[in-house]
């Protein structure tokens, strides 16, 4: 099978079907379309390239084998085209192998299953039979996608080992995702997050899978019409990798705390503790625009912590840092059932010294009946936490943050 140049234009059941190479994926549709390779440099919502990356560094692009043509009317009558594809590349041990992806772009009309058939505009580019050799190995993949008019709301990289970026390009925006398989469980029985403490620190997977796919959730020009928050859109969005079950969404809880709750089954399948990775890049000036009184992203010092459940803090490997304006977080060597990861401004251990400052008076303006400047003395206080104790000398001195007068 090859490759259909032949494109969709649908807005409902009796959509019409164009011969129509190259021509760009409608955004007033509420049809769901296949995200094709793009035709020419010029050629925008589609997909740029698709590129294995070894661990030497080296890389290869993979080679489109064939793709499904035609497409199926979903149960509201929405045109879904059918966007399985097989590639070939040059694997690890230097043999020649095939993929299996699938990858599919809503238009703003779309109403997705998912979400109760509400509108739900999105794009998500996956594979298909990758498998635990493929985890081990250490290969990551690049799926490069650009458009016109996609602006996402957020991304996530369901990937070990993410990159990604957002580069401007002549009439629109180019999406890179890259990433490694990982390993991800599953757990069919009641709603991980509604059960008790003591039963989530007990659960186990029903099953593990190998697992590889990217998700943009975009912006709709209609209102209330995207899945997410489109107020601060223009200026980013939140874009989040990691291996839970599910969670993983921002909140502030005040302005120096930032929180992503996330959730697994406490143990794989086999018994052994599940364990996690979490990574986060946020456009700081989107972080400013929904929470404009937040000082994560202003401050010098911030702390990143998994923390559980009743408050203990888990042993973890964390990185933050702010980088092209964008916050990035990472954190890993964690385990689940339902941790948090946090982030927590650090404030001073000590209240800055008061400096006296020397008044400056002019011969010109002192009359004789002026009265000589008292020196202002100094004076020292002690101050104590718990068994440390503190002395501070200033003209008016306070005890550091946390400490008591005595």
């Amino acid at each position: 099978m090859v490759l259909s140049a032949l494109f969709l234009v649908a807005s409902g059941p009796g959509a019409q079907a164009v011969d129509s190479p190259g021509q760009e994926i409608l955004r007033d549709s509420n049809a769901r379309w296949a995200v094709r390779l793009c035709t020419s440099p010029t050629n925008l919502t589609c997909m740029e390239s698709l590129t294995a990356i070894l661990p030497d560094g080296s890389s290869n692009e993979l080679k489109l084998v064939w793709a499904e043509e035609g497409s199926d009317l979903d149960s509201q009558g929405q045109v879904q085209e059918r966007s399985q594809a097989a590639w070939s590349f040059v694997d690890v041990d230097g043999s020649t192998r095939q993929v299996m992806t699938y990858g599919n772009l809503s238009g703003e009309k779309y109403k997705g299953e998912q979400v109760n058939f509400q509108l739900q505009p999105k794009l998500d580019f996956g594979f298909m039979n990758l498998t635990e050799k493929d985890v081990r190995s250490g290969i990551k993949f690049k799926f490069v996608f650009r458009s016109s008019w996609v602006v996402p709301v957020a991304s996530f990289l369901m990937a070990a080992n993410s990159d990604y970026s957002d580069q401007k390009i002549a009439n629109g925006h180019r999406y890179t995702y890259i990433g490694s398989p990982y390993l991800g469980s599953n757990y069919w029985n009641k709603r991980l997050i509604d059960l008790p403490e003591s039963e989530q620190l007990t659960t186990k997977s029903d099953s593990e899978e190998v697992r590889l796919y990217f998700l943009i959730d975009h912006a709709s020009s209609i209102p209330g019409g995207s899945y997410g928050d489109t107020r601060c859109s223009a200026l980013g969005y939140p874009v989040t990798s990691h291996n839970a079950f599910g969670g993983g969404i921002p909140n502030l809880s005040d302005n120096d705390t930032m929180k992503f709750e996330i959730y697994s089954p406490h143990f794989l399948s086999t018994g052994e503790l599940n364990m996690g990775f979490f990574s986060t890049y946020m456009s700081v000036a989107w972080m400013d625009c929904m929470w404009p009184k937040n000082n994560v992203t202003k401050s010098p010092k911030v702390e990143v912590s998994v923390v559980n459940a009743d408050g203990s803090t888990q042993i973890a490997t964390t990185s933050f840092n702010i980088r092209d304006g964008f916050l990035v977080v990472h954190a890993y060597g964690f385990h689940y059932s339902a941790p948090t990861i946090r982030l927590k401004v650090v404030k001073p251990d000590f209240a800055p010294e008061v400096t006296p400052v020397a008044t400056k008076v002019s011969a010109s303006t002192t009359s004789k009946a002026s009265k000589p400047v008292a020196k202002a003395k100094s004076t020292t206080i002690t101050c104590y936490k718990g068994k440390t104790t503190k002395k501070v000398t200033s003209v008016n001195p306070q005890c550091p943050v946390g400490y008591k007068k005595k």
